[in-house]
């Protein structure tokens, strides 16, 4: 099996010509802790950083740095899709400390792919991606929309080959 699924990943999909998938991704916040948990590991800046999801579109985010003697506690309101237009990104309106997103976006604080600017935050996921197959994937995707509920985050997803 995994030489067969190799072969499509080598193949980009190619096999698949015509495939459409319609799928919902109900992703719950502990598993949405998990990856960025693992994707701070190493990072000097921030040392602990936790996502809780409410319904419409809520999440708060609260970041533990060396760097700052408090926990910083940050209100978001994440757009209704991803923007696809170049790397996958998500973007969410910044409700709450906003100077403070600017100052550790500007003291280069913020892992790289994520970006505060004015009064939004935008978070690439391409720049979280390592290897060229997990990339591939990502060239699939047609729309993604986002909705939230209390404690997940469900992703909308239509990929087409």
């Amino acid at each position: 099996m995994d030489r067969i699924f190799q072969k499509i990943l080598d193949g980009n999909f190619s096999d698949l010509t015509g495939l459409t998938v319609d799928a919902s991704v109900p992703v719950p916040e502990s598993l949405i802790n998990e990856i960025i948990s693992s994707t701070l590991e190493g990072n000097r800046e921030i040392s602990d950083c936790r996502v809780t999801v409410h319904e419409q579109n809520r999440m708060t985010v609260d970041v533990k740095s060396p760097r700052w003697p408090w926990p910083l506690h940050f209100k978001l309101k994440l757009f209704g899709s991803v923007d696809l237009s170049h790397s996958p990104t998500v973007r969410a309106f910044l409700n709450s400390n906003v100077l403070l997103g600017r100052l550790g976006s500007m003291f280069k604080m913020l892992p790289p792919g994520i970006t505060v600017y004015e009064d939004q935050v935008s978070v690439d996921m391409g720049a979280f991606l390592n290897l060229p197959d997990q990339k591939q994937l990502f060239e699939l995707l047609k729309t993604v929309e986002i909705r939230t509920e209390e404690g997940r985050l469900i992703l909308d997803i239509k990929i087409e080959k």
